[in-house]
């Protein structure tokens, strides 16, 4: 039965399709006036990948787009700003605590601790994530010692002061300072970051011909006071930044003008009271709204800080570690100025309990959200 009708079928089709040659025009076609075929196939969602997978902007989903978009929003808004040394930076792998683009989003800007140019391709790719999808920033710094540092040539080491005071600065030491200042300046245009950190650490066993006790002005050490303006005026009309750490006391209030921040290395203040007393210094240029206090993470990351530290605050009290940390960003001054920032040196060692930044995000936290501060009583 089966059989008899599929045989009528298929001798009905035939049928079928020979009438239909019989009575259809020939098809004709025009090559020349005739386009491409257009297939139209559903557009694939677009995947998601980790942030730490992520080389360039292109390739963030519309989701991971908008998040970001809303966190440089939020940086421009006052609050206590996060900051650190961030050291051991290659800028590739499945370690978050060796790219800048794997910092909290409320890390505002770094001090690069360790590197020198040039730049690997991987790290330069990171460096310009960093910047323009989070919204950081990231300076080049070092220790401020002698004339050149890091930037004299190989042929001439070993005998930096003649390449230095001599070949560059015609045997003056204010031009060989202007010399090692445009250098340097040099270093950060081609490399593109956003400024320098002057690690100035004279009476800490960092002394040298370019720095000392004197204060840094046009009358006492002038060869510093060249160094800071020359590079002040570099940086500050492209919108890069020039920050003072270590002994920003040594600025004479002439020199402190030209300073975005003032950070003060507060690792062995047991006390909110000491470390007024430590970074109280009426001298200094609007003292109370540049001013960022850090804590040492090479040595106390596992507790968040020295282990002891005395706070007035009951809820800090209770918190399991980072105490110090955390009380520095509740920290308010004379004025009622809540402090500027807080950091920590050495940041990229706070993974307490496998939590990337654990103390650094309780501390920014507990400040611009659980107990914000004012910014407004300069």
């Amino acid at each position: 039965m089966k059989l008899t009708n599929h045989i009528l079928v298929a001798v009905a089709t035939i049928t079928f399709a020979s009438c239909a040659k019989w009575t259809e025009p020939e098809r004709k076609t025009f090559p020349e006036h005739q386009g491409p075929i257009e297939r139209i196939t559903p557009e694939k969602p677009k995947v998601e990948l980790p942030l730490i997978d992520i080389r360039t902007e292109d390739q963030l989903s519309d989701k991971q787009r908008e998040y970001f978009a809303k966190v440089r929003e939020e940086r421009k808004k006052p609050h206590v700003r996060g900051f650190g040394w961030y050291g051991n930076w290659t800028g590739l792998g499945k370690d978050p605590m060796k790219q800048l683009k794997m910092l909290p989003d409320g890390v505002d800007f770094v001090s690069i601790w360790g590197t020198r140019p040039p730049l690997t391709k991987a790290q330069q790719e990171d460096l310009k994530f960093f910047q323009k999808v989070n919204g950081g920033k990231a300076l080049l710094c070092w220790i401020v010692q002698d004339l050149g540092g890091p930037l004299t040539p190989v042929e001439y080491k070993g005998r930096e002061q003649e390449y230095w005071l001599n070949v560059k600065g015609g045997g003056d030491k204010v031009a060989a300072a202007r010399a090692y200042a445009n250098a340097l300046c040099d270093s950060i245009e081609k490399y593109n970051f956003d400024g320098f950190d002057i690690d100035y650490e004279p009476n800490y066993g960092h002394s040298g011909n370019l720095a000392n006790s004197s204060t840094i002005s046009p009358d006492g050490n002038k060869a510093m006071y060249e160094f800071v303006k020359t590079m002040y005026d570099r940086l500050h009309p492209k919108g890069r930044m020039l920050v003072f750490d270590g002994e920003p006391y040594c600025l004479s209030t002439e020199a402190s003008k030209m300073i975005d921040f003032y950070i003060y290395q507060a690792y062995y203040e047991s006390s909110p009271s000491d470390v007024l007393n430590k970074i109280r210094r009426s001298h200094l240029d609007k003292w109370q709204s540049k001013t960022i206090i850090t804590v040492e993470f090479e040595k106390f990351w596992k507790n968040g800080g020295l282990p002891g530290y005395s706070t007035n605050d009951p809820v800090i009290q209770n918190m399991p570690g980072g105490h110090q940390l955390t009380d520095y960003g509740v920290l308010d001054l004379p004025n009622g100025n809540r402090i500027a920032g807080i950091g920590t040196y050495h940041m990229e060692y706070d993974k307490s309990n496998n939590l990337p930044y654990r103390w650094l995000l309780q501390a920014l936290e507990y400040a611009n959200k659980t107990k914000p501060g004012k910014f407004d009583n300069e």
